[in-house]
């Protein structure tokens, strides 16, 4: 789609800066200030209008804030009117030099960011409801496993130095932990359940050896039911399991390694599958002592097994049967 006029957004808690891309005036392009609720996308709406853009034509982008963000998304969508969301790393470092910082002049800078970027730049889509509902679940989950991750460490750590009657209230609180966690893995499994493609794709990501709930929650939420993410690889590079050379002439020859720039929620939880996946899995057992004995590093090898992990969940999505094992011996 071809658009012709590009409107940068800078989202706040309260407050949205809204700037439209005029090449001849630059820095004195239209600019406005609405609230960050549904009024004030109504105003949003009605500026626009009164800049006599044709919504066919128009490509609104804003910075992937999370919550904040996600109300004028919806709104967008019910408009029809194109939108993307990027994220704030990458529109920062195509700035350049800049110095100071408001929210008009970043409303400014990612409309600019939008036009100069205009032919790669990706349209967003709202997520399934069901995904919106697992992805905040898993959120949920996480912040417990948390909470009963402390907890535990004051049990084991602390417990000389605690009454018997704080230790019986940090007993009672891991108790409840258990059971929410349980509830709400019931309710995760309950909303799969109702959902026919995504149930399709979870049964048969969980038949690869070393993923679990989480695991496969993870891939159908960042993959979209892997409408976003088709390919073993770029998932592996979004999910900082790829390792990227690091070398320039005759002077620079440092070690191909993994960049920091990844989703590191879905890495650690990775390693969590890869540990399970060697310890369960005979064929990836005898790769990993396989390649110990060739010298190669721990940390070397579990991130070669979490990117078999990342494309044998792929394989099986594709393929549209389970994993089998290839190996019996162990």
């Amino acid at each position: 789609m071809n658009f012709k006029w590009f409107v940068g957004v800078d989202i706040s808690k309260k407050t949205l800066d809204a700037t439209l891309f005029d090449k001849m005036a630059l820095k004195r392009s239209p600019h406005i200030v609405v609230s960050n609720n549904l009024k004030g996308f109504k105003e949003l709406l009605k500026w626009l209008n009164k800049q006599c853009l044709s919504c066919d034509e128009l490509l609104i982008c804003m910075e992937h804030t999370g919550v904040y963000g996600n109300d004028l998304a919806i709104f967008l969508s019910q408009k029809s009117i194109a939108y993307s969301m990027v994220s704030p790393l990458h529109i920062k470092r195509s700035l350049g030099l800049t110095r100071g910082k408001n929210d008009k002049v970043d409303s400014f800078l990612i409309s600019r960011f939008c036009y100069l970027h205009r032919e790669e730049i990706k349209i967003s889509k709202l997520p399934l409801v069901t995904i919106q509902k697992l992805r905040g679940l898993i959120n949920e989950r996480e912040r417990l496993v948390k909470m009963q991750t402390t907890e535990k460490q004051v049990l084991k750590e602390l417990n000389v130095q605690n009454s018997e009657t704080s230790i019986e209230r940090v007993k009672t609180r891991l108790s409840y932990f258990v059971s929410d966690i349980d509830s709400i893995e019931n309710e995760i499994k309950q909303i799969i359940s109702a959902d026919t493609e995504i149930r399709k794709n979870y049964i048969l990501i969980r038949s690869v050896i070393g993923i679990g709930l989480v695991n496969a929650v993870l891939f159908i939420v960042y993959s979209n039911n892997f409408q976003g993410f088709t390919d073993a690889r770029k998932y592996a590079c979004y999910s900082g399991v790829a390792p990227f050379e690091n070398s320039s002439g005759t002077s620079i020859r440092g070690k191909t390694k993994v960049s920091h720039l990844a989703n590191k929620r879905i890495k650690a939880n990775l390693s969590n599958g890869a540990r399970s996946a060697v310890q369960n899995d005979p064929e990836l057992r005898l790769y990993y002592n396989k390649k110990a004995q060739e010298g190669k590093k721990h940390g070397v090898i579990m991130n070669a097994v979490k990117f078999k992990l990342i494309t044998r969940v792929f394989a099986v999505v594709n393929r549209g049967t389970p994993f089998v094992k290839m190996r019996k011996a162990g």
